[in-house]
């Protein structure tokens, strides 16, 4: 691929940093959406292009697709190494996830818990034993305690909750006798501590995503190269890159999600699909519609947790924490205090490492609402039945 012709483009992207630009055909719309700033933002073209070949090696080639019939799927995991010691939260991707621990003799802590947007704004996340001085320290065990954990390897000594329930979708929860689960080790489910608190994983970030990868194609932006069907090895002919591409003007192409949620909107207007009486700007609002509706009600509190066989399906040790809506939107998994001694340091990343790449979010596509007429281009040559499912559009 020739990475030059794409250097321009980024150049002004990143030189018009968090501002408006022109709306008209052909110039670069905001390259920040919304509060979905994150970094890294400025990379050039070559650490893109490999940011977008890895993230497509994983979302179209291994066995955990990100495109499905009904779907786009990502794991609740952080993509490797962006959240070291808890002080990069960038890779919780419309899923967050903290550890409660209750040791034996002491309270229930909970362990690298945000408590709001701010960088590193974390509850202290280790637990350290007598004589260690470290940063981060939630609570200091004696070496006995270490060795009575041991003694009782497989006990439950505390919970891995992993919520997507979106920022700025409201509580309460709608719990009436039953239907709710009241705590989890004494941390009252609630929205101060199971909702997300990082802006980015907002259903309104979520919404304009949709919309604005949708317009970038259709108003043919420089944001959206063309690829070269006269070279077999232009990436760009791959549907998914062209969307993760677009994710990489915003600075997102390192993420799974961004360019997986990007990648479908980016081929559903190339293939001409749209929802009838609805325009680019607002498809955004169908595909992830606005908390509350219209009539104060909220009908989606966030994408559901499930994983990968289906979108209800959970790994052993997992369950629902029950919200009241079936939203499906909390669960809380066993940590044991094997898991716990093997990771004293950082029990959060335990939850990582142990369950975060099976638990897996589910963005819902619209298909009863989405009509396609193929305007027959060289883009849309194999939309197929299905566009949203890349990789299989045509359905099998």
């Amino acid at each position: 691929m020739k990475l030059t012709r794409y250097l321009a483009p980024i150049s002004l992207a990143l030189a018009l940093g968090c501002g408006s630009g022109d709306d008209d055909d052909g110039a670069a719309p905001s390259v920040c959406i919304g509060a979905k700033c994150d970094t890294p933002q400025e990379v050039d073209a070559e650490q893109r292009a490999q940011q977008c070949a890895d993230r497509q090696d994983e979302v179209l080639e291994s066995s955990r697709r990100a495109f499905t019939e009904e779907y786009v799927r990502w794991s609740c995991a952080d993509v490797e190494g962006v959240n070291a010691n808890n002080q990069d939260d960038r890779g919780q991707e419309y899923c967050e996830y903290f550890a409660i621990v209750e040791l034996p003799g002491h309270d229930a802590l909970d362990l690298g818990r945000r408590y709001s947007e701010a960088p590193g704004d974390v509850t202290p996340f280790a637990i350290c034993v007598d004589g260690d001085d470290s940063e981060g320290c939630a609570l200091t065990i004696s070496e006995d305690e270490i060795f009575d954990l041991e003694d009782d390897a497989a006990s439950v000594v505390g919970q891995c909750i992993f919520t997507s329930w979106m920022t700025d979708v409201p509580g309460p929860l709608p719990c009436s006798a039953g239907n709710c689960t009241p705590d989890v080790l004494g941390f009252p489910v609630n929205a101060e501590f199971f909702r997300m608190k990082l802006d980015t994983n907002s259903n309104a970030t979520a919404s304009s995503l949709v919309s604005t990868c949708a317009e970038i194609r259709a108003k043919e932006s420089i944001l959206a190269p063309l690829p070269d069907f006269s070279d077999p090895n232009d990436e760009f002919q791959s549907p998914f890159y062209r969307g993760c591409w677009m994710a990489g003007s915003f600075g997102l192409s390192w993420r799974r999600s961004d360019p997986a949620i990007c990648a479908v909107a980016n081929r559903l207007a190339e293939c001409g699909c749209s929802v009838p009486g609805v325009s680019l700007e607002q498809i955004g609002g169908t595909v992830v519609p606005a908390q509350p509706d219209a009539e104060g009600n909220v009908t989606k509190r966030g994408f559901h947790l499930g994983g990968w066989d289906d979108e209800f399906s959970l790994p052993a040790g997992c369950r629902y924490v029950k919200t009241g809506d079936n939203s499906r939107t909390i669960v809380s998994c066993d940590l044991t205090a094997a898991d716990i001694t093997a990771s004293l340091s950082d029990p959060k990343e335990a939850c990582r490492e142990i369950y975060g790449n099976a638990i897996v979010a589910h963005a819902p596509i619209p298909n009863d609402v989405l009509a396609c007429d193929d305007p027959g281009t060289q883009l849309s040559a194999e939309c197929g039945t299905s566009p949203w499912n890349i990789g299989r559009e045509n359905g099998e």
